[in-house]
């Protein structure tokens, strides 16, 4: 079979990939989901009772928080995400939420409607790194297939918390990066910890965004157990020219 038919036979088999992002208040996601998709659109297309409603991201991502309420942007429709919020304040029935969800999308019979990735983005603080709801979701199993990535954002900002005036910039950046192991360490040891890590920075930022988002999809695709899913990952993100 020719590269082309393969492809269009796996566009046939899968229309879309579905990502749930987990991630405490100010983690970043709406600029991280928008550097993915590769827009500065502000509205995202939602389902509400069946029919399809424009929001504004940020509505949906911090004022919602409807785990339920699947939403895309125009300029990338072929990802699908779902968004809940981080286990920060220690309320088990979030934790819940987040567990059913997952285990209503493992049930699922279409390809389209099972969940294909978890993006759980952490905010590094070395004054709380890991909260316990968040150990107790990786120390749990998990139904479905679908891997867990553990997106660090704002390293930047975890830079500045780390900074010795002694060292010089680089210097700066190996402690924290060697701080940052060390933190996330435990979270690694956890029962079903876990796929895989990446750390993002100056998201904001137009010159460094695209290089890190190609990172994340390729840890992503990378993590897959279906080939085809990992094939159509990378072919759901070509705009960030991946192998």
């Amino acid at each position: 079979m020719s590269d082309i038919a393969a492809a269009s036979k796996l566009r046939d088999k899968y229309t879309h990939f579905r990502i749930l992002v987990i991630g405490r208040a100010n983690a970043g996601k709406t600029t991280l989901l928008k550097r993915v998709c590769n827009t500065t659109e502000n509205h995202a297309s939602t389902m509400i009772k069946g029919r399809i409603w424009s929001e504004t991201v940020t509505v949906i991502i911090r004022g919602i928080h409807d785990i339920n309420r699947p939403f895309s942007f125009a300029s990338n429709p072929k990802f699908i995400f779902h968004d809940s919020p981080g286990f920060e304040t220690g309320d088990e029935a979030q934790l819940k939420t987040v567990q059913e969800f997952i285990e209503k999308c493992a049930g699922a019979t279409e390809v389209d409607n099972q969940l294909h990735a978890i993006w759980f983005c952490f905010t590094p603080d070395v004054s709380r790194f890991l909260f316990n709801l968040e150990m107790d979701f990786f120390n749990q199993e998990r139904a479905g297939k679908a891997p867990v990535i553990a997106v660090f954002t704002k390293f930047d900002d975890f830079i500045t918390q780390v900074f010795d005036i002694d060292l010089d910039n680089d210097e700066n950046r190996t402690a924290a990066e060697q701080k940052l192991a060390e933190l996330q360490a435990p979270l690694f040891k956890c029962k079903f910890p876990p796929r895989a890590g990446v750390y993002l920075e100056d998201m904001h930022n137009d010159g460094v965004h695209q290089e890190q988002v190609k990172q994340l999809i390729e840890k992503t695709a990378g993590s897959l157990n279906n080939l085809a899913l990992e094939l159509f990952a990378k072919m759901a993100a070509s705009k960030f020219r991946l192998k």
